[in-house]
């Protein structure tokens, strides 16, 4: 464990080109293996695919979702699992435009994250989905509320947070909402279109992306520590 710890630094350090070639020498290097071969990929999955590692990157995982659907290794199982992984963790990827969703205000007024961007102008606009009486959403929450460059970027309209409920019980979301801060724009997912997969795969709550001034992504479902950086240094 420690030792893929300095692997996972590394990783998390190069250029999205480099790490892809370090992680399909990693994987070309233990293929020889059976036994290397499941000990590498348990440790892929538990750093940069677990919603609870602060390693976790999907597209540092994306080489090895595709070195198991042709490993001689792995089994129909793990093949179709690779797969499924694969159509999921192709949503949103940096660099790409982020997906647009429709969601309502908790006034009733319906709209959408294309429409309140354009409307705003931002620089950066950080996508969290959140739901009432999560603790690491609240963590998240106060962490952004502390943080007074943060508050400057809100305050001047050059950071936009859209904070949304994905989940059902809508009359919880309306009761916990004076919890969040008045200058983030909130909103529900009535039809539920996100938990359908086809748009977000949303693993775990909280999630956090970051999107440039153009609605492409700069980070995929990322711990709060990355996107801080990037807000502090932008």
């Amino acid at each position: 464990m420690a030792r893929f710890e300095q692997v996972a630094q590394s990783l998390s350090k190069a250029s999205p080109e480099l790490a892809r070639q370090m992680q399909d020498s990693l994987l070309d290097a233990a293929s020889g293996d059976s036994a290397a071969w499941r000990q590498l990929l348990n440790m892929e999955e538990t750093f940069f695919l677990d919603p609870n590692s602060p390693w976790r990157d999907e597209e540092l995982y994306l080489p090895v979702a595709e070195q198991i659907l042709c490993s001689p290794y792995s089994d129909t199982t793990e093949r179709d699992h690779a797969a499924w992984l694969l159509e999921r963790l192709t949503l949103n990827r940096p660099g790409t435009p982020a997906a647009d969703f429709n969601f309502t205000t908790p006034k009733g007024r319906p709209t959408s994250l294309y429409t309140e961007i354009d409307a705003r102008h931002p620089e950066l606009t950080l996508l969290f989905f959140s739901n009432p009486g999560c603790p690491n959403c609240k963590e998240i929450t106060e962490a952004l509320e502390r943080d007074l460059y943060i508050q400057k970027q809100l305050y001047e309209g050059t950071l936009l947070v859209v904070c949304i409920y994905p989940d059902e019980d809508l009359q919880g979301w309306l009761d916990y909402l004076p919890n969040y801060p008045e200058e983030w724009l909130c909103g529900c997912d009535p039809d539920q279109v996100l938990n359908s997969e086809t748009r977000y795969w949303l693993r775990a709550i909280p999630s956090l992306y970051l999107l440039d001034e153009e609605k492409r992504v700069i980070l995929k479902d990322a711990p709060l520590e990355r996107i801080v950086s990037v807000l502090l240094t932008r």
